[in-house]
């Protein structure tokens, strides 16, 4: 099947934008692929909740994504209910990879027979694409299931499209079905784009050549925040924090001390700096997204000492990725769990501790010289969280001129992976 003539049509996969962190790094996509490929270019975004990202997100046009919904049929239902789900996604990609195929072939009426209008046409999206970009962001990990991913990008290949992976954390790939799976992917990929060092080792490691690895900052650095004076009054702090539930290693220890040591750092900052905290994140107010950070600022600020609550506040409203860096430059300082939450921060100029969860953040930090301005859940504990806290509020200054150091060196190394994406 021939591409059509016109403006290049971009189909983007994998991504999660009702997380407003995912919705920050489509918004950098944008401006990055337009840069390469034209103003007119056309994206359609694929993602597992199309409707409710429609809602949010005005500005991007959205698809269902084809692989992890629900079952739909009574069949497919009863093969989930007693654990045999994973049929239905086997099934399911050997339908809509034969469609690809069909298309590609010119025989669309045969492919009909095989898929439902709505994928026909999600199909067809996939064959016409100029290029089918799998998003930046972190999912491809083995915290996460990964054979919706895996299925998805052979479904891609299949489709005969170019298949580039943006900006992104990823791996170690342990499991042997993921090594074989992602070697064979990622051989076949036209570029791979990548965060951080300690992802592209894990691409390496795979015997995947390094002329197809390209290493840059994350999209959202391209965001373009207005300059504004560093606020005035009273300490305002922003505390961004999420659920532990994917990254204690089944220790729940880990996620007491985590909520443990930020309320230690909240009462300092109440207490000793005389701070307004208010707790701020990119994962809020979208009721149908899978969680809210909301909901644990509301546990660590109920067992904070009444005088210290009554300066503290939980913002609960849902903002665009902008909204979030124009907040963020009211504050004086962000505390940010959320990867987003500090590349956001950054963007605004407002000086952030950062608190790693998994290593993007902790390689983040470092390739900005930013290590001290950095904890870990795996090791921070309340008395070693409230002296970093401390050493950064003693010295505001020094890290506002830090984060003005570095923002445009992050803006102009997010474009650095223009050169890797593919003529087409």
């Amino acid at each position: 099947m021939s591409k059509p003539l016109g403006p290049k049509q971009i189909v983007i996969t994998n991504i999660v934008s009702l997380n407003t962190g995912d919705a920050a790094i489509l918004w950098g996509m944008f401006q990055i692929l337009r840069a390469r490929y034209g103003d007119d270019a056309r994206f359609v975004v694929f993602d597992k909740s199309a409707e409710a990202a429609a809602k949010y997100y005005p500005w991007a046009c959205f698809r269902q994504s084809l692989f992890g919904n629900p079952p739909r049929s009574r069949l497919a239902r009863k093969l989930q209910a007693r654990g045999y789900g994973h049929w239905n996604g086997r099934v399911r990609y050997m339908a809509l990879s034969l469609a690809a195929r069909l298309l590609r072939w010119k025989l669309g009426l045969l492919a009909r027979l095989f898929v439902n209008r709505d994928d026909y046409e999600s199909v067809a999206e996939y064959v016409n694409a100029d290029l089918v970009v799998s998003t930046g962001g972190t999912y491809l990990t083995e915290n996460y299931g990964l054979w919706t991913n895996i299925r998805d990008y052979r479904l891609t290949l299949a489709a005969g499209s170019p298949l580039v992976f943006f900006t992104q954390t990823l791996g170690p790939f342990t499991q042997p079905k993921y090594r074989e799976a992602f070697t064979d992917i990622f051989q076949k990929a036209s570029a791979i784009c990548l965060r951080d060092e300690r992802s592209r080792q894990h691409v390496l490691e795979l015997g995947i050549h390094a002329d197809k690895i390209a290493l840059a900052k994350d999209a959202a650095f391209v965001i373009d925040a207005e300059q504004r004076v560093p606020p005035t009054g009273a300490l305002r702090i922003a505390v961004s924090v999420r659920t532990m539930h994917f990254f204690n290693d089944g220790d729940r220890s880990l996620g007491d001390q985590y909520k443990a040591s930020v309320a230690a750092m909240v009462t300092r900052a109440v207490r000793e700096y005389g701070a307004e905290v208010v707790f701020l994140s990119t994962c809020q107010g979208i009721a149908e997204y899978w969680t809210d950070d909301t909901k644990l600022a509301d546990e660590i600020v109920s067992t904070l000492p009444e005088e210290v609550a009554q300066n503290v506040t939980i913002d609960r409203q849902f903002r665009q990725p902008m909204d979030i860096v124009s907040a963020y430059q009211d504050f004086h300082l962000v505390i940010a769990t959320r990867m987003h939450a500090a590349i956001l921060s950054l963007v605004a100029g407002t000086p952030v501790l950062g608190i790693a969860y998994e290593f993007k953040l902790e390689e983040l930090f470092h390739q900005l010289g930013m290590d001290e301005a950095r904890l870990s859940t795996k090791e921070m504990n309340a008395e070693g969280s409230q002296e970093t806290l401390g050493h950064m509020l003693d010295n505001l200054e020094y890290w506002r001129d830090k984060v003005f150091e570095v923002q445009s060196g992050c803006s102009k190394q997010a474009t650095l992976m223009m050169d890797k994406l593919p003529n087409v």
